[in-house]
This record gives structure tokens, C-alpha cells and sequence, in this order.
């Protein structure tokens, strides 16, 4: 019966997975990109005159103002630890408990197992 199950959900995944991948296949896309390629070094090193007309929401954000706000040379370092430090920083905090709380029942059983064989 295990083995049943495990199939039935493996072939669903399979199913839904070719299902989606084939649906996003067929959508029209909606970035085609720029017409003439940014120089990475040349945007570095004067933002002011990247052409940024075609962004908007959220990319419009960041590109027009990420520099003058953050002062930062990486869009996704400045976003992470300027615009979500604080959530950044509570995931920092979660994993850090995890890995001691994994640490501390580790050691504990280890330990518990080193006087079982002493007595």
C-alpha cells in the first residue's frame, strides 16, 4: 500500500509539474528585454544615465532610486540588508536557533549514551 501511494504522489507531481511547464510555455511573454545591451561597469559607475523609461512598479523603484536611497553598489545586497534588514535579520535569528536547539538534543543524546556505557 506504501508503495502504491508513493507512486500515485510521485505521478501526480510528474503530472502537475509537465502540466505547468507546458501552460507557462504557451503565455505571450512579457519581457523581451532592451534593445541595446547595458554595460554593467558603465551603469556602475554613472546610474544617472541608464535609460530606465521602460520600468515600472517595483523595478521602476529600484532601479531610479536604489542608489541615491542606499548608497549601495548591488541592487540585491542593498535591498536585503537596507530595504528587508529586519526581515533579514529574524531569519538570521530563526536559523541561528535552529542549528543550537539542533546542536543542544545532538550533544545531549551523545552525552546520554556515553553514561549509559560507563555504567
Amino acid at each position: 500500500m506504501k508503495k502504491w501511494l508513493t507512486y500515485v504522489s510521485l505521478g501526480a507531481i510528474l503530472f502537475f509539474s509537465v502540466f505547468g511547464a507546458l501552460t507557462l510555455a504557451g503565455m505571450e511573454r512579457t519581457y523581451e528585454g532592451q534593445a541595446a545591451p547595458v554595460s554593467v561597469y558603465d551603469l556602475q559607475q554613472n546610474p544617472e544615465s541608464f535609460d530606465d523609461s521602460f520600468a515600472s512598479g517595483a523595478a521602476d523603484a529600484i532601479v531610479q532610486q536604489n542608489l541615491a536611497k542606499t548608497h549601495a553598489v548591488n541592487d540585491v545586497t542593498s535591498i536585503v540588508f537596507d530595504f528587508r534588514g529586519y526581515d533579514t535579520m529574524g531569519e538570521a535569528f530563526i536559523l541561528v536557533t535552529a542549528v543550537t536547539g539542533s546542536a543542544v538534543i545532538l550533544f545531549k543524546k551523545k552525552a546520554g549514551k556515553e553514561d549509559d556505557r560507563n555504567e
